[in-house]
């Protein structure tokens, strides 16, 4: 069994001409799990195509396997989603979100074992005006934070998990609210002021403590957060509710399940975190789910509910 395995050139664990990549390591990690990994380096805006390209060739592998983090797979997936490419992810970002929601152990090893015996299952995934996410998509404080987080890194060379209270402090000292209209099918709001939106490609669950994760990665929707607090320390007691406690209060959060949202704003462009990636888009923001668009490959023992097709 063959996979071909393409690592992100740009992620901060690979610099630009590849030299750290974890070629070799890689390649044992699925040897050892009785297969052959066929690794190459790929730079971040060419993943996309070179999928296409791995797919198409006349000796298919097994699956596509894409090395890096959460912006590693949101790029792979614009090139797989709609398509019968199976993808398979390796976790080797900083926080990995997708492939932990997936059952995807993080150890190099432990996850090509994984891989090498998953099944491949159609599961969703989400847009805005065109472009494929597979976490969430967020306008607001996040996006800002994560932007001076960027520009801290740049300056300091430090890493992200370092810069983020610093970023976080000098956003909250800011605390930008937006007035924005949103309408789905169903549901209308307007003239809403909020630190931020929250849409993800599903519904994610916050029960429990700690950051909220998928239970079902093709139920169909999206799950959408509008913050109702409107100052600096309710928002700071409904994040630390939220982790410490699981649900925060029903007056936190607006909450709803949508198969399209579409958020009208007043300026012409606003900053947008697409799976941790910050990008300028213009307004509106349409968004859809895309069920069961991406193949890709999945635990033996976790397993993905069928989507609803609506």
């Amino acid at each position: 069994m063959r996979f071909d395995v393409l690592v992100n050139g740009g992620a901060g664990s690979v610099n630009a001409e590849g030299e750290d990549a974890p070629n070799q390591e890689i390649e044992q990690a699925f040897g050892a799990a009785g297969a052959t990994a066929t690794v190459q380096v790929v730079a971040p805006e060419d993943l996309a195509s070179v999928i296409r390209g791995c797919w198409a060739a006349h000796d298919r592998p097994r699956a596509v396997i894409v090395a890096g983090g959460d912006g590693t797979v949101s790029a792979a997936a614009g090139g797989a989603a709609g398509t019968d490419v199976v993808v398979g992810v390796l976790p080797l970002g900083t926080f990995n979100h997708f492939a932990k929601d997936l059952g995807l152990p993080t150890d190099l090893e432990a996850a090509a074992a994984a891989l090498v015996a998953a099944d491949d299952e159609a599961i969703d995934v989400a847009e805005v005006n065109g472009r494929i996410f597979v976490n969430n998509s967020v306008l607001g404080l996040y996006p800002d934070m994560v932007a001076v987080r960027d520009e801290i890194r740049e300056q300091r060379g430090w890493g992200k998990v370092r810069a983020v209270p610093v970023a976080a402090l000098h956003v909250f000292r800011r605390f930008p609210l937006h007035r924005l209209d949103l309408r789905g099918p169903g549901y209308v709001r307007t003239r809403v002021r909020t630190p931020f939106v929250f849409v993800g490609n599903g519904v994610f669950d916050n029960e429990g403590r700690g950051i909220p994760t998928r239970s079902d990665m093709a139920d169909g929707v999206l799950g959408v957060s509008v913050a109702r607090v409107v100052s600096r320390w309710g928002l700071v007691r409904t994040v630390l509710r939220g982790l410490l406690r699981g649900s925060p209060k029903a007056g936190d959060l607006d909450t709803v399940e949508l198969t399209e949202l579409t958020i009208s704003l007043r300026s012409k462009r606003v900053r947008v975190a697409l799976d941790g990636e910050i990008c300028e888009m213009s307004t509106p923001l349409r968004y859809r789910v895309r069920p069961g668009a991406l193949r890709v490959l999945v635990p033996a023992d976790f397993g993905v509910t069928p989507s609803p097709r609506r």
